[in-house]
């Protein structure tokens, strides 16, 4: 059976050692994160290490804002821009809107048994330490060769843990409990069909229930309902966040080149919509 093999995983102390180099690579990105932050710097690339680290400012907006909502509804599309909360609602409104309900989709749980958290952290405090001691391309390839062992062990655990997930839906059977932990099928909360909901209660319940979905916001103001000018005229700022990302310059190339393909095909849909809006 499948479920041997995560047994095996971790038995063979691979587990241990995925989370253990996964933890050293975040401890090694903070380091390199620290060293660039004191160079004032937010980009800088280590082009024979072929790394880059760049500080990028996130932002997190107020999406219950009213008037954003309004600017939504009077365009007709507010039911296409939202994700409805399953917890929002209340029971009555849960019972008339249940048969617009969508699965999501399931997942696999695993819940080890700790046994050893504490010569892991040992291991890390000792590895800190060493950090300390050593230069900056020293930390870059020392970044470099425990993301590599990280990434090989968490394609190997993904891939055992799809065969047993698959295996226990198909044997309806939707927990285990093991000598290393319990495995555990999650379902999480139905995705709710907006229109319906919409339908129902009209924009209050849409505004109490629903998180604004900003790709779809994105998507709708490429078909030319409204523009993004006007939804960020609205969009308050709650909070700026700096954010260190240290990736590959091919990783950082890939990246680029999925954004520029987003926005060529927001483009694309915006020309086509252009069109239609003509005829």
């Amino acid at each position: 059976m499948s479920i041997e093999k995560i047994v095996h995983f971790v038995q063979s102390s691979n587990y241990e050692q995925m989370h253990s180099s996964g933890a050293k690579v975040q401890l090694l990105r903070q380091a390199i994160g620290e060293y660039q932050s004191s160079l004032g710097l937010q980009r800088l690339e280590w082009t024979e290490q072929n790394v880059v680290g760049k500080f990028i400012a996130t932002k997190e907006y107020d999406l219950k804002n009213q008037q954003l909502f309004d600017l939504f509804d009077n365009h007709g599309v507010l039911s296409k821009v939202v994700r409805i909360k399953l917890n929002n609602l209340n029971e009555s409104e849960k019972l008339s809107l249940q048969e617009f309900y969508t699965a999501s989709n399931q997942y696999l749980r695993f819940s080890p048994i700790r046994a050893n958290s504490g010569h892991r952290e040992e291991e890390l405090c000792a590895y800190r330490k060493n950090i300390t001691k050593n230069n900056i391309y020293w930390l870059l390839d020392q970044w470099k060769h425990y993301k590599r062992i990280y990434s090989s062990f968490v394609e190997q655990w993904e891939s055992i843990r799809n065969l047993v997930f698959k295996e226990m839906l198909r044997i309806e059977q939707y927990k285990v409990s093991l000598p290393i932990g319990r495995l555990s099928v999650v379902i999480p909360n139905p995705y709710i069909d907006a229109d319906a909901v919409y339908r129902l209660g009209g924009k209050n319940l849409i505004q109490r229930s629903g998180k604004i979905d900003m790709e779809q916001v994105k998507l709708y103001a490429a078909r030319r309902y409204f523009s993004l000018s006007q939804v960020y005229e609205l969009l308050n700022v709650q909070n700026i966040q700096s954010k260190y990302l240290l990736l590959t310059l091919t990783s950082e190339r890939n990246m680029m080149e999925g954004l520029v393909q987003q926005n060529n095909r927001y483009s694309w849909i915006n020309l086509q919509s252009e069109t239609s809006w003509k005829e």
